[in-house]
């Protein structure tokens, strides 16, 4: 297919200068999803999206001038949603991101999966992750009657459609949330329910949320440090009572997971941990509540100096996932315009000696390498 990107306006950017332009960028192309995953902070029981009554997706246009104008430096893409697979174009954001040589990921709940291995495969886009919580049984009660086989067709496919065509890419990977309702099946999923000859990744991660003080007390840091008085809608997805998690066994957990990552090791899969190092102390710390107190967890974020988000709306933050405080629109302003402008400098400057009550359900606060 063409890709029709448009060079009017564009302003140079330097390679060399690290902070001329984001070297990471996170793309919510749509807040629509098909599935209602348990645990999401987005769609699930909690989720901050339920009670909208009209859902928003990125202007394609915006999306490719985003990436023609950060092409210089060719920055590493997330793209997600709500489920991005539901994008309409999104053949031609991965067209795009081909043509101007960025590697790019993308997390789906599977189901569409088997709908777009074709073009999928023709993209070449540089890792898929298939969002799978257990066997079957298991997976159905977090995200869906159904959901499982479909998700695994889609890997199949993929799989089969990748080595028929002996191409390198996507590396497909499978991403297991970690919550009360999953913890005690990790390996029953990959040692039985998956054919994990089929996987080139394995990512395990804990179930993300803050606690309703942590919540108070984001909203009270964005009145008084950014004047913005707001409920904080968004983060407020993620909350969730410590009593919710006060059952997981933690030696049990830690034992499953070494259990996966000395396979992974041993047959040379990449394996991913969010929070890293997850022994039954990480555990116990995470879900009481304090893993502040891990020895991996940042006492100071780099990201805003890296990676820059954009959500469905054209809202821009360098907090993945969470959009309560706005640094600009690039349906406003152009990108590079906001991440160099003086909201962002502001955000910086706080967080240069300060982190947000939020940091400990981001997934970055626990990442020790910048490795995509």
């Amino acid at each position: 297919m063409s890709v029709q990107l448009r060079n009017e306006t564009a302003s140079p950017i330097s390679p060399l200068l690290s902070t001329s332009a984001p070297r990471w960028i996170w793309l919510q192309l749509l807040e629509a999803c098909n599935l209602r995953c348990k645990m999401c902070y987005e769609w699930g029981d909690n989720g901050a999206y339920k009670e909208r009554t009209m859902l928003t997706q990125l202007d394609i246009k915006v999306v490719k001038q985003i990436i023609e104008d950060c092409s210089p430096v060719k920055p590493y893409y997330d793209l997600f949603g709500g489920e991005p697979l539901m994008y309409p174009q999104i053949d031609e954001v991965l067209a795009a991101l081909k043509y101007y040589g960025s590697q790019v990921a993308f997390p789906t709940n599977g189901t569409l999966l088997e709908k777009h291995a074709e073009m999928i495969i023709e993209n070449e886009p540089h890792r898929v992750w298939v969002s799978m919580d257990g066997p079957e049984e298991i997976n159905d009660q977090q995200r869906g009657k159904g959901v499982f086989k479909r998700a695994t067709r889609g890997i199949e496919k993929l799989h089969a459609l990748r080595e028929e065509k002996g191409k390198e890419f996507p590396k497909i990977g499978t991403i297991f949330i970690i919550t009360p309702l999953t913890y005690m099946h990790v390996e029953e999923l990959f040692f039985k329910s998956l054919d994990i000859t089929k996987l080139d990744h394995i990512s395990l991660e804990f179930q993300s949320f803050i606690t309703p003080e942590d919540h108070v007390n984001y909203r009270n840091i964005l009145k008084n440090n950014f004047d913005l008085d707001t409920n904080a809608a968004v983060s407020k997805g993620f909350v969730r009572e410590l009593s919710e998690f006060i059952e997981m066994n933690a030696r049990e957990i830690a034992r499953q997971v070494r259990s996966i990552e000395e396979y992974c090791k041993e047959k040379g899969v990449y394996f991913n941990a969010y929070p890293q190092n997850m022994t039954e102390e990480t555990v116990e710390l995470y879900f009481s509540g304090n893993s502040h107190k891990l020895a991996h967890a940042k006492k100071r974020c780099e990201f805003p100096w890296l990676s820059t988000e954009i959500n469905a709306r054209g809202d821009v933050t360098s907090c993945h996932a969470f959009y309560d405080l706005t640094l600009g629109n690039v349906n406003e302003q152009r990108l590079l315009d906001i991440w160099n402008g003086p909201k962002y400098k502001q955000y910086r400057n706080y967080l240069k000696k300060n982190s947000f009550p939020i940091c400990q359900a981001c997934c970055l606060n626990f990442k020790t390498k910048t490795e995509k």
